[in-house]
């Protein structure tokens, strides 16, 4: 079996295993959007546990147990151990929003009129919405699609959508591995013809110098 088809198949495998997992992560997206857009007390620390969340369960469910074993195929290559190691990151990434937005309330959410909102705006529906209609226009339907919350390619563009949403300055730290995210998309554009996912590059290649820029401007 080549890379392409055991990767779709185990996708297909893991959505029909976990399909509840789409709709309760759907609905966790859209409650963050809205504790971001209405603040109240404990609305930022709610957020970034639902970011940290979405990244660990990616990491742990989706990379680790079920395509840890895999092998990646990639320009003639063969890697073994890369989902292991995106999974670790993937944790990481999970616990640093808990322990900066939750712990240590080092993050801010909310939604103003200025040009990195509407981008963050942009950001959070592609991952939303428009990921699956590209995946729908280019024959790539679920289970056989990665969809938003229950995969880390939606959840890593929704991401820089909220890092883009805030009123503190973002710690750097909690940007660096979703940057890493987006740039191995290439991966997946290249090697699963899953076009939707030039919006993660984009994302990161949008979103973390933005981030970079509008972190000046807005107090700690």
């Amino acid at each position: 079996m080549s890379f392409v088809d055991d990767f779709f198949n185990t996708l297909e495998v893991y959505n029909n295993t976990f399909w509840p997992m789409t709709v309760f992560t759907y609905l966790l997206g859209f409650v963050a959007l809205y504790l971001a857009a209405r603040k109240s007390r404990s609305s930022d620390k709610i957020v970034s546990a639902i970011l940290g969340f979405l990244w660990i369960w990616s990491g742990a469910v989706f990379c680790i147990v079920f395509y840890g074993p895999m092998d990646v195929e990639f320009l003639g290559l063969t890697m073994r151990g890369i989902w292991y190691l995106v999974g670790f990151l993937f944790v990481v990434q999970g616990i640093l929003f808990f322990w900066s937005g939750v712990l240590r309330e080092s993050l801010s959410f909310g939604v103003g009129g200025d040009g990195y909102s509407i981008v963050g705006a942009i950001i959070v529906i592609y991952s939303m919405v428009i990921y699956p209609i590209i995946g729908f226009l280019t024959e790539m339907e679920y289970p056989r699609y990665p969809v938003f919350g229950a995969a880390p390619c939606p959840v890593g563009i929704f991401t820089f959508g909220l890092l883009l949403w805030t009123e503190k300055k973002v710690p750097l730290v909690t940007a660096v591995i979703p940057l890493i995210w987006a740039l191995m998309g290439v991966m997946s554009v290249m090697g699963l013809n899953i076009w939707a996912d030039l919006g993660l590059i984009l994302s990161g290649l949008v979103g973390f110098p933005l981030i970079l820029l509008h972190n000046p401007k807005i107090g700690t």
